[in-house]
C-alpha cells in the first residue's frame, strides 16, 4: 500500500495524518452540536481529554508485556506511527474520563452520547483507511481482480469496505436523527448502524476469533443490533417519558 506520502523532500506518514483529520472533523462536529445546545466547546473539550488519556493508557498497556517502560521511553511509545494499542484499557479509560467530565460539567449523559456519534464515525473511517494504507487487518482471499488489487494482492480490501460502509452509515444517521425526539435515541441509532457495518465487514475479514463455529466480532455486532433496536423502540415509544439526565 502506501504508508508514507511523499511530497517532494517530505515523507509524511499516512496513518497519523488520517487520524488527525478524523479527530479534527469529529471534534468540529461535536463543538457545533455543543454550541447549538448552548454548551459551547465543553463537549468537544471533554471528548479530547478522554481520547488523549485513553490513547496514552492504551499505548502504554500494549507495551507492558515487553517490560516496564522507563521515563525516556514514553515519548517513543506515544508516537502515532505505531498502531499497536490495547483497545479495552483505552476505551475504558477514555469513557471514564469523559463520564467524569460530563458529571463535573453537569452534561446529561444521553445528550453527551448523542453528540459523540460524529466523532465515533470519523475515527472509525480514519482508522480503517489507515489500516488500508499500511496493509493491516487484511481480508479473505478473493478471485475478483479489481478487489484483489485494492486489497494488496488476492484479498478483499475489507478496510475500504469498513470505511465506505461507515461513511454511508454516518450519512444515514445524519438524515435519520432529525426524526428522533428522545435524548439518547441518536446514539442508539448509531449503535444499530455501526453494528450492521461490523456484521458485514467481519464476514470478509481473515483475522477473526471463532467461538462454536461463529465469528466473535459478528456475534458482538448482532448483539449491538439487538440492543440498539430494543433501546430505540423503548425511547421512541409515544408513551415513553425519557429524562434528559
Amino acid at each position: 500500500m502506501f504508508p508514507v506520502l511523499s511530497l517532494g523532500p517530505l515523507a509524511l506518514p499516512v496513518r497519523p495524518i488520517l487520524l488527525l483529520l478524523g479527530l479534527w472533523l469529529g471534534l468540529a462536529q461535536i463543538e457545533r452540536e455543543g454550541r447549538r445546545k448552548g454548551m459551547g466547546a465543553t463537549l468537544a473539550t471533554d471528548a479530547l481529554w478522554g481520547l488523549a488519556i485513553g490513547y496514552g493508557v492504551g499505548r502504554i498497556t500494549a507495551w507492558l508485556p515487553y517490560g516496564i517502560p522507563s521515563p525516556g521511553d514514553l515519548l517513543f511509545m506515544l508516537r502515532p506511527l505505531d498502531p499497536s494499542i490495547a483497545p479495552i484499557p483505552a476505551l475504558l479509560s477514555a469513557a471514564g474520563i469523559i463520564a467524569w467530565r460530563w458529571h463535573r460539567h453537569r452534561i446529561p449523559w444521553r445528550t453527551g452520547l448523542d453528540a459523540m456519534v460524529p466523532l465515533m464515525f470519523a475515527l472509525v473511517i480514519a482508522w480503517a483507511l489507515g489500516d488500508w494504507a499500511e496493509g493491516r487487518r487484511y481480508g479473505e482471499p478473493t478471485s475478483i481482480p479489481f478487489l484483489a488489487l485494492l486489497g494488496g494482492g488476492e484479498r478483499h480490501p475489507v478496510q475500504l469496505y469498513e470505511a465506505g460502509l461507515a461513511l454511508l452509515a454516518w450519512i444515514v444517521w445524519n438524515r435519520g436523527r432529525s426524526t428522533l425526539k428522545a435524548p439518547g435515541s441518536a446514539f442508539l441509532l448509531a449503535l444499530m448502524l455501526y453494528s450492521g457495518v461490523r456484521l458485514i465487514v467481519e464476514g470478509f475479514r481473515a483475522e477473526n476469533l471463532v467461538w462454536m463455529g461463529f465469528r466473535v466480532p459478528q456475534l458482538l455486532a448482532f448483539a449491538g443490533l439487538l440492543i440498539g433496536g430494543w433501546g430505540l423502540a423503548q425511547t421512541e415509544r409515544p408513551s415513553s417519558s425519557i429524562p434528559t439526565g
